[in-house]
């Protein structure tokens, strides 16, 4: 990924799989949107992803972790 990005907006597209951890490492990213997709997995930790919020993953198959429920 390329380290300059700062708007991704992913959001209404129905990708399935995980969130790669290495969005975590997008020093310079300031928006994020992967909301209404099929995402399951553990949303990565670190970086700017505390940053945001519940809005920037909902309606997703199965996301866990910060800002949403507690992966089991």
């Amino acid at each position: 990924m390329p380290e300059q990005l700062y708007f991704m907006d992913v959001g209404h597209n129905a990708i399935c799989g995980g969130i790669p951890a290495q969005v975590a490492n997008l020093t310079n990213l300031q928006f994020f949107n992967v909301s209404y997709n099929r995402l399951c997995g553990q949303i990565p930790a670190g970086g700017n992803m505390p940053r945001f919020d519940v809005f920037s993953f909902q309606h997703n198959k199965c996301l866990c972790g910060t800002p949403l429920a507690p992966c089991n």
